[in-house]
């Protein structure tokens, strides 16, 4: 029986070993591609924040604590209790960032912000303006965000991501179905 027990803690060291690992890599390697499986292909560009990575991270994370819990811990009850807890840790932080992301198609403009499971679409005409901010590096200008203003109030920045080698097309859309393009220097 004592030999079974060592084998046991050895599986789930060993396996919180691998999750701690895939917490670190996990969020890029897996749940990215796993996210972009259910995004139509319709889609032009497919985009996250960088909260997606930290909170799916989290998740991997509690998964690698469960294992350790499942290793060191003795005492059923106390397993039961810290299992739950991380479990729904690691549900939730797999949850947003499986919900968080962006993308766009010829037709429409789709974003699910951090930490939100309701995604949001627009349409080329719900835009009122697309905004560039620039800023001179070296004597050239350079992107240093992207703005877009929603008709119905809402302000979504971009300052990193795919969205600032790839919003070309929304502005082009955006001007198509009536809606302004603004140009800032800083």
């Amino acid at each position: 029986m004592y030999d079974f027990v060592d084998q046991k803690r050895v599986i789930s060291f060993t396996l919180a070993v691998i999750f701690f690992i895939l917490a670190i890599i996990g969020p890029a390697a897996l749940l990215l591609p796993f996210k972009n499986g259910f995004i139509t292909r319709e889609a032009q560009v497919v985009g996250t924040s960088g909260w997606s990575l930290i909170t799916g991270g989290v998740g991997l994370l509690a998964i690698s604590g469960i294992f350790i819990v499942f290793a060191v811990v003795e005492k059923r009850a106390k397993i039961a209790v810290m299992t739950i807890v991380l479990l729904i840790v690691a549900v939730l932080g797999i949850v947003l960032s499986s919900k968080d992301y962006y993308y766009y198609t010829q037709d429409r403009f789709v974003i699910s912000t951090p930490f939100s499971l309701q995604s949001q679409t627009y349409h080329w005409d719900d835009f009122e303006q697309v905004t560039e901010n620039l800023t001179k590096e070296g004597g050239t200008l350079a992107v240093q965000s992207v703005d877009f203003l929603m008709k119905d109030g809402t302000d979504y920045s971009f300052d990193r991501g795919i969205m600032i080698n790839n919003y070309q097309p929304i502005i082009y859309a955006v001007q198509n179905a009536g809606g302004k393009h603004v140009r800032k220097e800083s």
